[in-house]
């Protein structure tokens, strides 16, 4: 059986940033090992997801090989899969499976697509650099933003800062803030590979650590490894765009944790929540 998008919508995970008959498995050769352990180990309780998947790389024989190739340790799920996929399927129905899989990882598609990104991300397109400017004087800061994707944060203090590290995990993002640095002649922004789990910096480097859309997957590994790498008496700071969800308070895990939230009615009507807590050491 292969299962498609329904008539009553897409999927429920995704957040409708990417036209699905846009792409390809293609897009699949642009992702890097972290994005592929992400799609190949994190959607085991996605209803479907599995078995479409399966169906991708068991009809895109060049995309079984480059999850193998780029992320070996993916291989043995891999294999799974494509034992797993039904036979002899026509065009259409591998062309639906794909549909599928793109629209539940639209966030990811668009990772490696950082123009799509940036253009109908609404977080990103939608968000004034103002509401992370009033959260703390960056004014000669060694900062630290983490998870930057197309630099959103980075590149708003860049003009204040002494220096910032935009530390990203994927590819395709960091080429695309380094040939922005290269273009603008920008002097004080440095681009670094890391995760909000291991950040490649010292104990007690940054005067400010920021972060816009990395923290919530495990609270207590992500913020300690924040609080690691901030000085005494620095900030952490978790600056969300403006999007249009409709959110029932701030982040209680957050709040229960020290910090303290800001909050704002996006143009879109979306709830946004901002955070900020003072490290003492």
């Amino acid at each position: 059986m292969v299962y498609a998008i329904s008539s009553q919508g897409r999927s429920v995970m995704s957040f409708n940033w990417i036209n699905v008959e846009d792409y390809t498995s293609d897009i699949f050769l642009l992702m890097d090992r972290w994005l592929i352990r992400c799609i190949v180990h994190h959607y085991e309780d996605h209803q479907n997801f599995d078995e479409n998947l399966g169906i991708i790389l068991a009809y895109n024989p060049t995309v079984a090989w480059y999850f193998g190739k780029r992320a070996p340790e993916t291989m043995e799920k891999r294999d799974r899969l494509i034992a797993n996929a039904p036979k002899g399927l026509t065009e259409k129905e591998v062309r639906l499976a794909e549909d599928f899989v793109f629209d539940v990882l639209d966030w990811a598609i668009v990772l490696v697509d950082p123009d799509v990104m940036n253009s109908n991300c609404n977080y990103i397109y939608n968000w004034d650099k103002d509401r992370l400017l009033e959260l703390a004087d960056f004014n000669d800061k060694v900062v630290l933003d983490v998870g930057s994707g197309t630099g959103r944060l980075a590149f708003a203090v860049a003009p204040l800062a002494k220096h910032v590290y935009a530390s990203e995990p994927v590819d395709m993002l960091r080429e695309y803030m380094r040939d922005k640095i290269k273009k603008e002649r920008i002097t004080n922004v440095t681009v670094v590979d890391g995760t909000v789990e291991r950040i490649p910096y010292p104990d007690n480097m940054f005067d400010i650590v920021m972060s816009g859309h990395v923290v919530g997957d495990d609270y207590e590994t992500e913020l300690a490894e924040l609080t690691r790498v901030v000085r005494n008496g620095g900030y952490i700071i978790d600056c969300p765009g403006d999007d249009d969800f409709k959110r029932k308070g701030p982040d209680s895990e957050l709040l229960k944790r020290g910090f303290e939230y800001f909050y704002h009615k996006s143009s879109l009507g979306g709830d946004i929540y901002r955070y900020r807590k003072e490290v003492m050491k």
